[in-house]
């Protein structure tokens, strides 16, 4: 019924040790004993009982405590074995918490089925803790998988309107949305093949991730990409975005035995509180076509009243 579990008995009294000892013979647990409050604390640290018989008069402390002095009291079940039986020390020691508390002298039989009905509890308890580990892992992969762009392992899109715009709206800091494409991607796949286009996108993807670690990096669609750059001023926020184009222009991409090279081009927004999400991504945009009309593989920042307008 108890399936090894574990329990410490926590008294000074030899004669209650064994009382105990004989009255759990025959369950399927390991028994361990401890005389003394400092010596239990060790103990407890070691062998991490499912259940803790404890008096609550010991030779260096009171049970209660011990009790309080444990690290992960919230993971084992708590016995007090005691003569007191004053209607402040059980409230005290439930207060605690305690899962139950029993009277000396005991009944042998008596010790036994409320020691085993209560390793049971615990029993269903770490099983259901496990189980509720299990199912938030899932969920977390589960979150992973939904907000995850597959090819590149970025996030994606949904991730951003339903993550990311709410959290800048809100926000008090400085921060910048960057548009990124990659110029005539569409002649990197008729001329090297589909295949070689993946290769692109995922190497660049690295690179911009590598490079804005601290920031969101996101697969917005097709060969664009989204970046967030967060709590950062206007100068930081530029010299990032030209360190990534340099980076990917002098980046020699090999798909086989074919090597080819792209170019980027970024357009740069600070975001406004003042307007939505789409009117900032439009800004980004905005600044985005003025680079490509300017020749490409270039970074051009969004101005109000200028010609990105």
């Amino acid at each position: 019924m108890a399936d090894g579990q574990t329990v410490l008995v926590v008294d000074d009294s030899l004669l209650i040790c064994r009382q105990i000892e004989i009255a759990l013979k025959t369950a399927d647990i390991s028994l361990y004993q401890s005389h003394t409050g400092a010596e239990a604390l060790k103990m407890i640290e070691n062998i991490k009982p499912d259940l803790i018989l404890l008096d609550v008069v010991l030779p260096d402390m009171e049970g209660y405590e011990l009790m309080e002095r444990m690290k992960d009291k919230d993971h084992v079940a708590v016995v007090f074995i005691t003569s007191k039986d004053r209607e402040e020390d059980v409230v005290r020691g439930f207060a605690l918490g305690a899962c139950d508390y029993i009277k000396k002298p005991f009944q042998t039989e008596e010790m036994k089925s409320r020691v085993l009905a209560h390793l049971e509890t615990k029993k269903k308890r770490d099983e259901l803790e496990r189980l509720n580990e299990t199912f938030r892992a899932d969920m977390e992969k589960l979150s992973s998988m939904v907000y995850r762009e597959e090819l590149t392992g970025l996030y994606n899109r949904r991730y951003v309107i339903e993550t990311m715009a709410g959290k800048l709206k809100n926000s008090d800091r400085q921060n910048f949305l960057v548009m990124v494409d990659i110029d005539d991607f569409k002649k990197v796949n008729d001329n090297y093949g589909h295949d070689a286009g993946d290769t692109a996108l995922i190497c660049i993807a690295s690179l911009m991730n590598e490079i804005c670690h601290s920031h969101v990096v996101t697969r917005w669609g097709g060969e664009e990409f989204l970046i967030i750059l967060t709590d950062i001023d206007v100068n930081t926020a530029w010299d990032l975005c030209e360190e990534m184009r340099r980076e990917v222009e002098d980046f020699q991409f090999v798909h086989g035995d074919t090597s080819f090279f792209c170019t980027i081009t970024l357009g740069i927004a600070e975001y406004d509180r003042k307007a939505d999400f789409k009117s900032n991504i439009r800004y980004a945009d905005k600044a985005l076509y003025m680079g490509k009309s300017a020749g490409k593989n270039r970074t051009v920042r969004y101005e109000p009243g200028s010609e990105c307008e």
